[in-house]
């Protein structure tokens, strides 16, 4: 089950999960040392229960790595300061109070003639005749060019950033082959440098940024913004954002219809964009750990154990979806799906993603009416433990 379900297939996961939520919805994989969860009920009890199942994982992930690789991480601020995306309350709400004022509903849609003019400049970029590959001519560079510009770094950084970003990524999300970890540990460490300085010079000048809002709360520590912008600001902003891009692109390209009535009437997106992540998010799930004795669906849990919620499984329970697999925009009840989370770790830039993609995919729509797929191109997943999205989208117009 375990091998079954970390080998890619054009189909994706969701046939195997299905078969797990009907025969084994919780059970432990020797393989991974890991408690693997399928259930819409038992995923949301874990998401809800932060007290429970906190989400501090990085000694999880620390673990996976050799002495000398190790001994970098744990001098990092990233790996190890305090943080929202793994710290539970009190801390959690310390350190994201102060951010959120940033994300709000009315705060994106200030920003949106920013993203509007990234999803423009990249659409610029496309190559003047087809095919292209959306994947890495538009939607990967169009997320890092937006994270990079609403958190204030220089646009001559680009390269160096996604360099960092790769790094640090490939710690959280995915299996870095041994012969590259001690370099990707290397660039944690030059990053949190970097991010040093760009702290410093947000002091002295404060500009039209995220970096200069979260320096002007006078809120936190110099690690903790680092551990801050480095996690929960550019690596789960550029990656997950770039994945969802080219999920929603890729539904809208498999049936034109979709692609003809969306450009129709652009307020159909926002039900578009929550449906296609039910049925398709780009993560697999989430890392938890068991802080007691419990269990799920009538397993027992043991204290200190490392559980995988499978929002990918949990958003197809036909226990809780009807006819999970089918797309269906105007189903009821759709605000169950957990695509973004729930409880204390909801996701902080909902908001944000969402408009993104909206902007990034009407802006290409507008670009080319008649963007389609390129027939019979292979399945090309992108590598990761916990992610399944294309890494590549052939499409001509």
């Amino acid at each position: 089950m375990s091998a079954a379900l970390l080998t890619p297939s054009p189909g994706g996961p969701h046939g195997l999960l299905g078969r797990l939520r009907d025969e084994a919805p919780v059970f432990f994989s020797e393989e991974l040392d890991v408690w693997i969860v399928t259930r819409h009920q038992d995923v949301l009890r874990i998401l809800k229960d932060a007290e429970l199942f906190p989400a501090s994982t990085r000694s999880v992930i620390l673990g996976a790595y050799p002495p000398a690789v190790r001994g970098i991480l744990e001098e990092s601020a990233t790996f190890t300061a305090p943080n929202m995306g793994f710290d539970g309350r009190p801390t959690h709400d310390r350190l994201r109070r102060p951010a959120a004022p940033f994300f709000t509903a009315q705060a994106v849609a200030r920003l949106e003639p920013r993203i509007r003019r990234a999803a423009v400049r990249q659409a610029d970029r496309l190559p003047a005749t087809p095919p292209s590959d959306l994947a890495a001519d538009y939607a990967r560079p169009f997320a890092t060019a937006l994270i990079m510009d609403l958190a204030g770094f220089p646009a001559e950084d680009h390269d160096r950033i996604v360099r960092y970003h790769r790094a640090v990524s490939e710690f959280f999300f995915g299996s870095p082959p041994p012969d590259r970890q001690l370099a990707y540990a290397r660039d944690v460490r030059e990053w949190e440098t970097y991010l040093s300085a760009t702290l410093r010079d947000r002091e002295r000048h404060p500009g039209d940024d995220l970096v200069s809002h979260l320096v002007a709360q006078d809120a936190y520590s110099e690690r903790e913004l680092i551990s801050l912008i480095s996690f929960d600001i550019v690596t789960a902003g550029i990656g997950p954002t770039g994945y969802a891009l080219t999920v929603v692109c890729d539904e809208l390209l498999r049936d034109p219809r979709r692609r003809d009535a969306l450009s129709a009437d652009p307020a159909r997106f926002d039900a578009r964009f929550a449906e296609t992540m039910r049925r398709r998010g780009p993560a697999l799930g989430v890392f938890r750990t068991a802080a007691a004795d419990t269990e799920l669906s009538g397993v027992p849990i043991p204290a200190g154990a490392a559980l995988w919620a499978m929002i990918a499984s949990a958003d197809r329970d036909e226990r809780r979806f009807a006819h999970p697999d089918e797309d269906d925009p105007t189903r009821p009840g759709l605000g169950a799906s957990l695509h973004f989370s729930h409880g204390l770790h909801y996701c902080l830039g909902a908001h944000l993603a969402r408009t993104a993609v909206r902007t990034a995919v009407t802006t290409l729509l507008r670009r080319h009416p008649g963007l389609r797929l390129v027939p019979d191109q292979p399945h090309v997943p992108e590598p990761g433990l916990n992610v399944i999205a294309p890494a590549r989208l052939l499409v001509e117009w």
